[in-house]
């Protein structure tokens, strides 16, 4: 047993620093406090994208419904077009108000799971 013992600790003490210091790269959360800003960053902004995509799908379809001239295929492409936007600005919406009420009943906030508050181990 002592022959084994001896070995791994002949390996371990060999293997401690074989690689070196790695660096985080910048720009990469080094630690959990820092990863909250940028999670909640990327909430905002897939949600700004949305709004905005949201937007152009409405003018387009406006866009289409207006110059249809009278061609029933036109409109009703026009028609869909404001209907899907204001169906995926409604799932938007309800995506927050669900989010919100799960994280009241789990958790006491709600807004825990959208801007959460990591603590670190010191």
């Amino acid at each position: 047993m002592s022959l084994l013992s001896n070995i791994v600790t002949q390996v371990h003490s060999a293997s401690v620093d074989v690689v070196g210091k790695i660096d985080v790269p910048t720009g990469v959360p080094s630690s959990l406090v820092s990863t909250t800003p940028f999670v909640s960053g990327l909430v905002k902004f897939i949600m700004v994208v949305g709004g905005l995509f949201t937007f152009w799908q409405l003018l387009i379809g406006g866009f289409q419904f207006v110059s249809s001239g009278g061609d029933k295929g036109k409109v009703a492409e026009g028609t869909q077009k404001i209907q899907m936007a204001i169906t995926g600005l409604v799932i938007m919406t309800a995506s927050f108000v669900i989010i919100s009420i799960i994280s009241k009943l789990l958790f006491g906030e709600f807004f825990f799971i959208l801007a959460p508050k990591i603590e670190t181990i010191k």
